[in-house]
């Protein structure tokens, strides 16, 4: 696993500076609600300049002051994805737009394990497509759009390109504890506090991943949550503007990296690093050191299928595992919580 002191992108204000509008003029953006449709012939100005009005600055009240992030709309009725730190325990923030007004937006889900939160915007808004990891290569070019360090700067550009994929993070969270982070886009696009919930964009204007994190005392190391994840959950939760999340109380890891460790001979699924006193798998055959390669009907072969197979689960609903157990596949069927 790597070993890099990493930060969450998340600007905390406990002042007033920063917080104003610019004494910039207007930026001539296109807020018409729609889905942004981005050419072949465009030039990266272009393109920038059409996918803008897809994202937004967000500040939520934090004790005294103010938690300052990014979001980014990615379906039709202002449904803005974000990161959890940055919204945390709120249920309405402020959000504002490339036309330089500004509106309120519900937090209707979050996930602090993903560091995902789907915001519902009082405004509609015209809105991005996304693409998977699975398009994205190493070298292709990105760009970040983001609120680097104050609202003063909202909508800052910044390009580079991708340096490498499914990298893995330790993550010490603001009580002390550590979270995994894995999957992750690494970019070299110049991310600041502030930048955490922001898009990571290909070059065809499609949001390919979320800003969350940045290497600390460095330059050019930052890191995206796949945008898949938010996608997954976006589907789920806009019939009825909410959506439950299943829990099956699993801590682990990519098995490749378990693998490499000596941990396993396994070298795709999810490795069982821990398993939680109140988790569905508590009293089921299923122990610590084993690899979870199915879940119902989807093949696990990391992290990221795993988080989606997931998210495709209902409370209280029956779920079946296929799992490596001391060399052989075996079969389990356990009830969600």
């Amino acid at each position: 696993m790597e070993k890099i002191v990493i930060f969450l992108l998340v600007l905390f204000m406990f002042v007033c500076g920063g917080c104003g509008t610019t004494n910039q003029e207007n930026i001539n953006v296109d807020m018409t609600p729609r889905l942004i449709s981005i050419t072949s012939d465009m030039g990266t100005s272009e393109m920038v300049e059409a996918v803008t009005g897809a994202v937004v600055g967000i500040s939520s009240k934090i004790g005294w002051g103010l938690s300052i992030g990014s979001g980014v709309a990615i379906a039709g009725g202002g449904y803005i994805i974000t990161n959890q730190h940055v919204v945390e325990n709120n249920s309405i923030v402020t959000i504002y737009l490339a036309d330089k007004s500004t509106s309120n937006a519900e937090v209707i889900w979050s996930n602090t394990g993903l560091d995902i939160a789907v915001l519902k915007a009082e405004v509609n808004l015209p809105y991005l497509q996304t693409s998977p990891l699975s398009n994205v290569n190493v070298g292709d070019e990105v760009i970040a759009i983001g609120t680097p360090l104050s609202l003063q700067f909202r909508h800052s550009v910044t390009k580079g390109i991708v340096s490498a994929l499914y990298r893995t993070l330790e993550v010490e969270n603001v009580n002390g504890s550590i979270s995994i982070m894995q999957d992750l886009i690494q970019h070299d696009a110049s991310i600041n506090s502030g930048n955490s919930g922001g898009p990571l964009i290909d070059t065809s204007g499609r949001v390919i991943g979320i800003n969350a994190l940045k290497a600390a005392d460095s330059e050019g190391i930052g890191f995206a949550i796949p945008i898949e994840i938010a996608t997954a959950a976006t589907v789920k939760i806009i019939p009825d503007n909410a959506y439950a999340t299943a829990y099956l109380g699993v801590l682990g890891c990519d098995a490749e990296i378990a693998n490499y460790n000596g941990d396993t001979d396994a070298e795709s699924g999810i490795y069982i690093m821990d398993i939680a006193e109140n988790s569905p798998l508590k009293n089921s055959d299923i122990r610590i050191g084993d690899v979870i390669i199915r879940v119902n009907s989807n093949i696990i072969d990391n992290m990221l299928d795993f988080q989606k197979a997931v998210i495709d689960i209902k409370p209280n609903s029956e779920v079946e595992l296929d799992y490596i157990q001391d060399g052989a596949i075996k079969t389990e069927v356990i009830i969600s919580n």
